[in-house]
């Protein structure tokens, strides 16, 4: 079936758009059409359809809209005008045209108040944000077109959001989240027959399989994909399976099938001249070349597709490209072209991770090449004495400038070898400086949504529930309850409300990471441990040598370990007596915490989002923590934290 596909597509790519059935419908309608706004509609309709078929053919409809819009002062037909120009930046990769052409689309939408043009101003809001890397305003973009949409009843236009949102969800690897758009996509867009709209959640679906190792399952979605796109002569989205198809041949090891899809892939993107994909086809064929140890080829082809990154904003390419290149530099012994790639591809790492808090790290100030310098200007200087000598003691002369030169050689060659091996460690500590600013970046954001959940607990709906007591009070005292039962009710109500005020209160202030700690970790420590039922869970705590302050990082972080050991043991160990023992002297602090609860199997639960938690913000602190605990037998906790 693979093969029968392939043949048939092969010729596809670069020929005249033929006969689409829709396509087809829309022009008749044209010719029977004598209202200019439906006719400009219609254009629309038509060139929509082409730009995934015949791009320049697709110009041609669209401006005989904008023709129709001014000459009739049609206002949804400016709007589609430029909702169509920003899906043709979109799809050559010119983000920046993408993003002013949808503000000049949702400025027609205001003005009008055009519902379904604000809805595709969104949409194409949240593509640019999604393809320069903005994860989370392209998800706010994408939701609150799908919002004006289902208001619509639009079915075209949900299905279409809801595959943008999988894409999002996908890029961010949240793959549950994708796979829940996708599908809820696909079938919407089946059920109202829209093939590019079934293409884009199928692709969605693929890349999500393909990722996850399930390459039968892909490259059969992708078989499905190719069929739809064959009858609807779509090229995008046969770019978009081939692509997937070499993805997954080239993780099954199938470099050479790998290679053959994604010279078909790069043939329709130079077709579209999408300098996007044209940079994302580049790198994945260097990635199959790097896989084949084939580093020369692998090299030019990356630098390529750098280039068409850079050219077109695209983040996520430019990281993916940096990273490569790091790792054919080093490959090749080039360390020092291999710290200079990393350093590219960390600046753009944190970038991606939070846009506003990213530092600029240092530039690395290492001279590889002075001691070498060094050693062939001496030699030129030998070389020089060598000429000088009279023809009486050439030969002599001659001998000891050639033990000189070995000499020479012998320490240009220590010297390279001890150049190499320390750029090879700056590398290394690069790589781990790395790691801890990205660790430091989710660390700082996690805090950071945690203020603001708890401001949303305590200002919102601990308002809400105040608001609802204080009237729940009035409300009974203007009643006569004839019954016993009916008083004692209400009071129960007003209780439980009395206790979800307070309940709510208190997690907003647990929540809170630098209001956390007025008094210092002991004292504050012993707080949480006094809310706790001690009728259930007898806490004991022993402290000592926290008599200085400590520095207010290391302080919340290390109550934030303390707070999540003591909440699993109240969610998971049924235990009813722990012991909390601290101790911090010169060399650092020393925390026990012992349980008698039914412990945990460590094989198992290593994974949980708590520990991972924990691990991280040890890891922060650069100590340790160590689990002695088996099913049955408690659970002991040794953390260790330097000072």
């Amino acid at each position: 079936m693979r093969k029968l596909l392939l043949m048939l597509s092969f010729l596809l790519p670069f020929a005249l758009y033929a006969q689409n059935r829709h396509i087809d419908s829309l022009k008749t309608l044209l010719t029977i059409t004598t209202s200019g706004t439906l006719r400009a509609d219609l254009y629309y309709d038509i060139a929509i359809s082409l730009q995934r078929i015949d791009p320049p053919a697709s110009k041609t409809y669209i401006d005989s809209v904008a023709a129709i819009a001014k000459r009739l002062n049609y206002p949804m037909g400016k709007a589609n005008v430029y909702a169509f120009e920003a899906v043709r930046c979109s799809l050559q990769g010119k983000f920046d045209s993408l993003l002013i052409y949808s503000q000049h689309c949702m400025a027609v939408a205001d003005k009008y108040k055009l519902p379904l043009a604000a809805a595709k101003a969104y949409n194409g809001m949240g593509i640019y944000h999604w393809q320069t890397g903005d994860y989370k305003e392209a998800i706010k973009n994408h939701l609150a077109a799908l919002r004006i949409r289902e208001q619509q009843n639009d079915s075209a236009g949900i299905s279409s959001s809801k595959a943008n949102l999988a894409w999002v969800c996908f890029d961010n690897q949240e793959i549950t989240g994708a796979e829940k758009y996708a599908l809820e996509a696909l079938n919407m867009a089946k059920a109202i027959n829209k093939p590019t709209i079934i293409v884009n959640a199928l692709q969605v679906l693929a890349n999500i399989y393909g990722s996850t190792g399930q390459y039968q399952k892909a490259l059969d979605i992708d078989d499905e994909t190719i069929s739809i796109c064959i009858r609807e002569n779509n090229k995008r989205g046969l770019s978009q399976a081939y692509s997937n198809i070499a993805n997954c041949y080239s993780e099954m090891q199938l470099y050479d099938k790998a290679l053959q899809y994604q010279q078909m892939v790069l043939a329709v993107d130079l077709f579209f001249n999408d300098k996007k994909q044209v940079s994302d086809t580049y790198l994945n064929i260097a990635q199959i070349y790097v896989k084949k140890k084939a580093f020369r080829k692998a090299l030019k082809l990356a630098k390529q597709g750098i280039a068409y990154a850079e050219e077109s904003k695209f983040k996520q390419g430019q990281k993916a490209g940096w990273q490569l290149l790091g790792t054919i530099y080093e490959a090749n012994g080039d360390y020092k072209s291999a710290i200079n790639a990393h350093h590219k591809y960390e600046e753009i790492s944190l970038a991606l991770v939070n846009e506003h808090s990213i530092s600029q790290i240092a530039q690395m100030e290492a001279r590889y090449h002075t001691e070498k310098k060094e050693q062939t200007i001496k030699l030129l200087n030998a070389e020089n004495q060598l000429q000088k000598l009279s023809i009486n003691t050439q030969q002599t002369t001659i001998g000891f400038i050639m033990g000189l030169l070995v000499v020479a050689l012998v320490m240009g060659a220590l010297l390279y070898n001890r150049n190499k091996l320390k750029q090879r460690s700056e590398l290394q500590s690069q790589l781990m400086k790395h790691q801890e600013l990205l660790t430091k970046a989710v660390l700082a954001a996690e805090d950071h949504e945690r203020e603001r959940i708890a401001a949303d607990l305590h200002d919102g709906v601990g308002q809400l529930f105040s608001a609802v007591k204080m009237n729940l009070s009035g409300l009974f005292d203007r009643i006569d309850f004839r019954r016993k039962e009916d008083s004692f009710l209400a009071e129960n109500t007003l209780a439980l409300v009395d206790e979800s005020c307070k309940e709510v209160r208190a997690i907003s202030h647990q929540m809170m990471p630098n209001a956390l700690l007025r008094s210092g970790l002991v004292s504050d420590l012993r707080s949480f441990i006094e809310k706790i039922d001690s009728d259930k869970l007898k806490i004991s705590l022993e402290t000592r040598g926290f008599k200085d302050s400590m520095e207010s990082n290391t302080e919340t972080m290390l109550y934030r370990i303390l707070q999540e050991t003591i909440n699993n043991v109240i969610k998971h160990a049924h235990a009813t007596r722990l012991d909390i023992k601290l101790k911090r002297d010169n060399e650092g602090i020393n925390a026990e915490i012992r349980d008698n609860g039914v412990g945990f199997d460590m094989n198992r639960e290593g994974d949980g989002i708590g520990l991972k938690n924990i691990f991280a913000r040890i890891a922060y602190l650069k100590g340790t923590i160590n689990y002695h605990t088996a099913p049955g037998q408690g659970t002991h906790v040794r953390i260790v934290v330097p000072g």
